[in-house]
C-alpha cells in the first residue's frame, strides 16, 4: 500500500487502513438498485427463475443488514482514534 493512515486508538492498538475506502452509502444503493433492476428484466424476459430472483433480492437485503450491524457494533465497541496521515513515498 502506497497511503494508509495510521490510527492510534486508546487502548493502545495501532491500526492500519488503507486511504481507499469502501463504497459509501449512496453508492451501495446505486449499486444494489442496478443489481436489483437487471436481475427484474431478466425475471420479465424469462431468463431467470423467480427463485433466483428472490436470492438475489434477499442476498442486496442481507448484505446491507449485515454491514449496517457491523456499523453499529464497531460505534458501540470501539473507541474514537486519533488519525495521522502517511503521504506516499517519494522517489528521488
Amino acid at each position: 500500500m502506497r497511503e494508509v493512515l495510521i490510527r492510534r486508538r486508546s487502548d493502545g492498538v495501532t491500526e492500519l487502513t488503507p486511504r481507499l475506502a469502501p463504497l459509501g452509502v449512496t453508492d451501495r444503493w446505486l449499486v444494489i438498485f442496478t443489481v436489483a433492476m437487471a436481475a427484474c428484466v431478466f425475471f420479465i424476459a424469462g431468463v431467470m427463475p423467480a427463485a433466483v430472483l428472490a436470492t438475489v433480492i434477499a442476498a442486496c437485503v442481507a448484505g446491507e443488514v449485515v454491514l449496517g450491524a457491523k456499523a453499529l457494533v464497531l460505534l458501540v465497541l470501539r473507541p474514537l482514534a486519533e488519525i495521522h496521515e502517511v503521504p506516499r513515498f517519494r522517489r528521488r
